[in-house]
């Protein structure tokens, strides 16, 4: 589903729950790849206000408390919340692509939309935000599932953002981490 070949890599990273629990914690060799190639080539994490509310939850299963890592290291930000008017150029509006992805996944998971989760849907929509608002050509998000990954995909092929924003899956990412 995600790209094939990441090159360039993009500078600003969007990582979804998913793909920060299956890093693990501080001993996993992914763990370890993720992090050095973050520091050392100077990329900038962002976790959604819905990932940040994730983790929050789920911080007794994570091997690393990633919020706490926000708020204590400069090369992890959180976004506090999503501005749906926001777009670049003639793309769509930041809004519109988290609903257009919610109602997506809403269908691959045969859930009622109400009772779905916006986190992933936020994921693209934090992304504009990024190439709206930073001098980042482009925005990967870094995700492991793939429900969401062909929803994102889905809503962003054929707008301005296809290219800009780009989805890396979790093994994608690591393998060009390590040979880079």
């Amino acid at each position: 589903m995600g790209e094939s070949d990441p090159s360039p890599f993009p500078t600003a990273l969007v990582c979804d729950t998913s793909f920060l629990r299956t890093i693990g914690g501080t001993e996993s060799d992914t763990y370890q790849t993720f992090v050095e190639y973050v520091r050392t080539e100077d990329r900038e994490l962002y976790l959604s206000r819905g990932v940040v509310d994730e983790l929050t939850e789920q911080r007794g299963y994570m091997g690393i408390d990633w919020v706490d890592r926000a708020t204590t290291t400069e090369w992890i930000t959180t976004v506090e919340a999503v501005q749906p008017g926001v777009r670049v150029h003639d793309g769509p509006r930041a809004g519109e692509l988290m609903d257009r992805v919610h109602d997506r996944l809403a269908t691959f998971e045969q859930t009622d939309p109400d009772l779905l989760r916006k986190t992933d849907a936020e994921l693209p929509a934090v992304a504009v935000m990024l190439l709206g608002s930073t001098a980042h050509e482009s925005v990967g998000i870094l995700i492991d599932d793939r429900n969401a990954e062909a929803a994102i995909s889905g809503v962003i092929e054929n707008t301005y953002y296809e290219g800009r924003v780009r989805i890396l899956d979790i093994w994608t990412a690591i393998e060009y981490m390590k040979s880079n």
